[in-house]
């Protein structure tokens, strides 16, 4: 019986591991795709942190961001970098670098340094999951700031495409205040999910930003042209 356990524990951590064989496809803030509309990576005013590789599955000292151009937010009062903690006590590290429970629901914690510019300037929090196994609880993605102060579930998500693994996409607009810092949660719906990798972004400005979903032109475009071409065919058949 202990044979066995151990044979079903090895194949599920050879299993978990091999999930980064499949890159993520991750949205960089780029001015042009929503929620990303109003800034570029690495402009002022906006934080980016992604991970790949987890180093730390529970608890302190946490996995700080390991992939090329993740920032901290420069000049914030805390001086710190975004941290991913893991709260399930069972969870391990796959061979990949994923985290991992087949005992228990994993959830997380990701704190996110900010600017603290305070009232009158508008925050953007944008958070991409990626995941295999059991799917994550989309009630159970929050985003509080400054110790506490709860803002309500996401205001946008969106499943992106172009990948086989998960990758959900999670938006909120903080109007009228920057703080500084950001905190996300977030759990699995059920045990046995591997975390893949994780992106957060955050911009602020005083001016609004643009409202999130909106169809880029192009795309709208497309769409306005496929319900004509729905229609003329709709008209000619019922002439015919």
């Amino acid at each position: 019986m202990k044979k066995s356990l151990a044979a079903l524990v090895a194949a599920i951590v050879l299993t978990a591991g091999v999930a980064h064989a499949v890159p993520t496809s991750f949205v960089a803030p780029n001015g042009t795709t929503s929620p990303f509309e109003d800034w570029t990576l690495g402009d002022a005013n906006s934080v980016h942190a992604q991970w790949e590789v987890f180093t730390d599955a529970v608890g302190t000292p946490g996995n700080l961001p390991d992939v090329a151009g993740s920032f901290p937010a420069a000049g914030t009062p805390s001086g710190a970098a975004a941290l991913v903690i893991g709260n399930t006590p069972s969870a391990f590290l796959t061979g990949g670098g994923n985290i991992y429970s087949f005992a228990a629901a994993t959830s997380f914690s990701v704190t996110v340094p900010n600017y603290g510019l305070g009232a009158g300037w508008n925050s953007r929090f944008v958070a991409q999951i990626q995941n295999q196994g059991s799917p994550l609880d989309f009630t159970s993605v929050l985003l509080s700031y400054d110790g506490g102060n709860q803002l309500l579930p996401y205001d946008f998500t969106d499943e992106l495409v172009g990948n086989p693994t998960p990758e959900n996409l999670f938006a909120w607009d903080l109007a009228g205040f920057n703080p500084s810092t950001f905190t996300l949660t977030f759990k699995a719906l059920a045990s046995s999910m591997s975390l893949d990798a994780l992106a957060v972004d955050t911009f602020t400005q005083q001016g609004a930003f643009a409202p999130m979903g909106v169809p880029e032109p192009a795309t709208g475009a497309l769409a306005a042209l496929g319900m004509l071409g729905m229609l003329a065919v709709r008209r000619r058949a019922v002439r015919a």
